[in-house]
């Protein structure tokens, strides 16, 4: 096997060519049963004959842009959209400060300087959601609606 991105040869099926870095079948400049420079365009190898595996399509995520741009609108200032998107760290430090900020406008009325934090946090992670710029856990961008 060698890496569609490099042309390296590789042993066994690795997740990772050790040339570039990247994922064997990520690329399409190289043929994958015999490492001959390819057309990226071809679907077969014209030295060998084998039909090209395709591209993966590595950075996009399974998650819904209209899930997580709804989420963000109007339950953004509690972080639901970033449970969604499997950021939990930064969910809970969402949901405290809104907490917080709800909890103590009331008493002190020192909360709207948590509600104002937490509430530009979440209208820029909606305008992320909306231009197809959210990332979820794993690092792929969500842009499926």
């Amino acid at each position: 096997m060698f890496c569609r991105n490099c042309g390296k040869e590789l042993i066994g099926t690795p997740e990772i060519c050790m040339g570039c870095g990247a994922k064997p079948l990520a690329g399409n400049s190289f043929c994958h049963a015999c490492g001959a420079a390819t057309n990226p365009l071809a679907e077969i190898c014209v030295k060998c004959g084998v039909r090209l595996a395709k591209a993966e399509v590595l950075d996009i995520s399974p998650k819904s842009r209209i899930a997580a741009t709804l989420l963000a609108w109007f339950l953004g200032m509690f972080g639901v959209h970033r449970f969604y998107v499997g950021k939990i760290g930064t969910a809970v430090g969402m949901l405290v400060l809104g907490i917080v900020g709800y909890a103590t406008t009331w008493v002190w009325g020192l909360g709207f300087i948590f509600l104002t934090a937490v509430g530009i946090w979440a209208f820029i992670d909606f305008i992320y959601a909306v231009s197809g710029n959210m990332r979820d856990t794993e690092g792929r961008l969500i842009k499926n609606w």
